[in-house]
Formats: structure tokens, sequence, C-alpha cells
């Protein structure tokens, strides 16, 4: 006969002889002592036939499996087991931190990049970066500003929307201008003045009316009048030469024939720009050496005929400027940024102008079509009774010693 055990250590099931009853006996699985125990009639088969064992004891499938123990779980009031507070914190507090998070996103994200979003201001910032950081060669590819401030630091940048200009016009007529100029001049980029590609066509024409002049004066008898006795006919002459004087030096002898610059070619262009073609061709008159350093290239010789975009804005920043003490308080800076596109041409936003603002000084938009100082400003005429005034008559070969 055999006895069925069970370890007390391991929960291992295992068969023993019923001759060890009361004897001590080791664990086949864990090695464990144990005494076998004196069997239950219940249990023995040879007392209960096998059905009804089978009925009465549970098969050796249901036994603990071998190295496995059961689990005890402590139950709390009432039978329930008790809430799980952590998660209900989680879902409590995780919904709170994204609305948080969503709400202050915005403060966090300009401190990890305080770098503007827009197109300008972000320009703007990327040119005052490389001011305070001394970058020459991203000075030069932001901007085109021959003198460019030195800054240690900078803060509040700030847009000024009411300066904003946009120009949106057709290059055509600009086009056909630069083309008919190229024909008559060639174009010197030291002094931005024209020069004609005939020198001595342009030289002929002087002497021509020079000596046309000359011709018209003795016919006139102006010389013989001026030397004469007579003061009113000596002043008649006298005002007579001085027009003619006058007319050369607004004719063929005037800058515009001679060495014009594009602003007066611009002026008397025919047929005439008018519009935001006429706007553009007076700001590259007015501010040539910018347009140069952003085109890379003379205005004048563009030649495309599409629509142009034309754009200007200004940005104010608070700077430090590098040669101030620690405690001095910060200047104002303004800096003026433009763009141009035309075709394949793009010069992207470039700083143009960067100026400091002075405290107590209106702080007034550049003059972009002021008067041009080449272009002598009309005479006032002489009221009735008055003499006008003489030029300059003192002229080698001619008579100086007028009566009075």
């Amino acid at each position: 006969m055999s006895l069925r055990l069970h370890c007390r250590s391991c929960q291992a099931a295992f068969v023993t002889s019923k001759d060890q009853v009361g004897q001590s006996v080791e664990c086949p699985k864990c090695g464990a002592s144990m005494v076998v125990p004196r069997p239950n009639p219940v249990q023995d088969s040879s007392i209960v036939d096998e059905p009804t064992l089978k009925r009465m004891k549970p098969p050796l499938a249901d036994a603990p499996p071998p190295g496995k123990s059961s689990v005890f779980i402590a139950k709390g009031k009432g039978g329930k087991k008790p809430a799980n507070k952590g998660l209900w914190a989680a879902l409590i507090l995780v919904p709170v931190l994204l609305v948080g998070g969503f709400v202050a996103w915005p403060s966090i994200r300009d401190w990890l990049d305080p770098r503007p979003k827009t197109v300008v201001e972000g320009a703007a910032y990327d040119y005052l970066t490389a001011l305070k950081k001394g970058d020459e060669a991203e000075i030069r590819r932001l901007g085109v500003v021959q003198e460019p401030p030195t800054i240690r630091s900078f803060a509040a940048l700030t847009r000024d929307k009411g300066r904003d200009h946009r120009e949106k016009g057709d290059f055509k007529p600009i086009a056909r201008l630069n083309r008919s100029i190229e024909k008559k001049f060639v174009y010197d980029p030291n002094n931005g003045r024209f020069t004609p590609k005939d020198p001595l066509g342009a030289a002929a024409g002087v002497l021509d009316a020079a000596h046309d002049a000359k011709a018209k004066a003795e016919k006139d008898k102006t010389y013989e009048k001026m030397a004469s006795g007579d003061p009113e006919e000596a002043m008649e002459a006298a005002i007579n030469f001085g027009g003619v004087l006058a007319k050369l030096s607004d004719g063929i002898l005037s800058p515009k024939k001679l060495i014009p610059s594009y602003k007066m070619l611009v002026q008397g262009a025919n047929p005439p720009l008018t519009g935001p073609e006429l706007a553009l061709a007076l700001d590259y008159a007015t501010h040539r050496e910018s347009w140069d350093g952003l085109l890379k290239r003379p205005f004048p010789t563009l030649k495309a005929d599409g629509p142009f975009v034309f754009e200007k804005a200004e940005v104010t920043a608070e700077v430090q400027d590098k040669l101030a003490s620690s405690g001095e308080a910060p200047t104002l800076l303004r800096l003026k940024l433009v763009r141009f596109q035309l075709d394949a041409i793009d010069t992207r936003w470039k700083v143009v102008s960067a100026r400091r603002v002075t405290p107590g000084v209106p702080d007034l938009p550049e003059d972009e079509d002021g008067p041009d100082p080449e272009v002598p400003a009309e005479s006032t005429k002489p009221s009735p009774g008055e003499i006008p005034s003489l030029p300059n008559l003192n002229l080698e070969g001619l008579p100086t010693d007028l009566p009075k």
C-alpha cells in the first residue's frame, strides 16, 4: 500500500510506502523532513472503494503546482478592496497639468526661444544678435549698413507699424528707361553718375553753343554797348549777355547733359514715370549705395519687365552701447528694413539703416523725397522796377571797367 503526502514546505505531492507511517521521510523535491501521518480510513483505497474515493478526494491535478504557493489578499471592511488613491489623484492632476501647460506654453516658448516668429521682427532680431556677437560676416549678410553700431545687449524689440510702406507696380517703364539710358550713357558706380558714350559729340555741342553765343553777341553789338558811356545801354547789354550764359548753362552745359545723375534722368524721362514706378526709381536715386548692396549690382542694369513689390518697415529696440558704462541708461536704436521682389530677384528683409534716436529730439521718419541739391531751384522773378542780380561777367576778353 502507498500513501499520498504533501510537503508542508514546497507543497509538492509525492507517494511513500504505508510502512513509513510514524517515521520521518524527506521530500524528494526540497528535501524537507516530515513525519508520515497515520492514514484516514476514508482516504484508504483498501477500505473505501475506488469510485467513492474519487468523489471524496480531489484529483492530483487540483493540487498546487510545484514551486508555487497561494497568495493571500487582504480584504477591507465589508469585503471590498481598498480604493486606489494614486489612480484617482492621477486622473485629477493630469488634466489640470495639461490645461496649465497649454495656457503657459507661449511664455515657456518665448523663454526657450526668444526669437520673434514674424519675418520682419525675426530679421531685426538676427541682425541685433549679430551686432551683439560682433559677427561681421553675419552682419554683412543681414544688412547693408556701411558703419553698423556696436552694442552689448538689446531688449524690447518693437515694430513701428505706422511706418510700414508697400509699393506694388510694373517694372516695365523703369526697364525701358534703363535701356534708353544705357544706349547714351556709361554708368560710373563710384560716384553714381553717367557720362556720355560719345564724349567728343558732347564737346562738339559745347563748342557749337559757345560759338553761336559769341556770334549773337557780335551781331547785337553787345560788347560795344557794354563799353559805351550810356549806363542804361550798358546795363541792357549786360543783362542780355547774362541771359546767353544762363541759356548755355541750362542747355548744353547743364549737368543733365554732361554728367547726369539717375534722379535727373528719371525726372526727365519721356514718357514720364508715375505712381509706384516713380517712387521706386526715386528711392534708388536717394539711397543708391543701399540699393547696390541689396542687389549686388547697379539698379540701372535691371531690365526685367515683370511686376515688382517693394516693402519698407521700421523696428525699434533698446540697446546698451558697447562703450557705455554698466549703469548707463539704454538708448533707442531704430532699424529700417526693406525687401524688393522682381521675377527671380528676392532680397529678403535686410537692414539698410541703423540710427540712434536722440532723447528730446523728435523721431521723424527719414526724408525719402527731399529736395534735390543737384537741380537748382527756380529763381524768383524780379518785381516791376527791380533790377535783377547779374551773373559774374568777369570773363577773359570782355571789358570789365563798365561806367558806374
